[in-house]
């Protein structure tokens, strides 16, 4: 994924356009999609500035600030399912998906794993030999 454009060629974007120059020769002279100079020009009507918004960076997460709520719902039921977790924390006046609370708990380290299958015996087929 690129980069945004710097805040002076975004400047000088608007600059042409507001000092009379079509938009489609401002694109053509600064080698850029028309639909980019639009956007320039959107961006200074609404915001009064050419900057772009914040690029990437680190997301939070919704349930951070109910880290603990999670913590004590996983240790009474560390068996249950995505979808019962996400119903306990319904109650809880916590709307989350499932998928979020997934995310979460991979970023608390929390494991959310049911338990292992019992070990069977082996099938007759196999007992029996070649």
């Amino acid at each position: 994924m690129g980069r945004p454009y710097p805040d002076d060629l975004r400047e000088r974007v608007v600059a042409a356009i507001e000092a009379g120059h079509s938009r489609v020769k401002v694109a053509e002279l600064y080698n850029m999609a028309l639909s980019t100079v639009g956007g320039f020009i959107k961006r200074k009507r609404e915001t009064g500035s050419v900057s772009p918004d914040k690029f990437g960076g680190y997301k939070t997460f919704s349930l951070e600030q109910h880290a603990d709520l999670v913590k004590e719902l996983v240790a009474e039921q560390p068996d249950s399912t995505l979808a019962e977790l996400q119903v306990r924390l319904a109650k809880e006046k916590v709307k989350v998906s499932q998928s979020g609370i997934s995310r979460f708990l991979h970023h608390i380290n929390l494991t959310f794993k049911k338990k292992p299958p019992c070990s069977r015996t082996r099938s007759a087929r196999r007992r029996r030999g070649p």
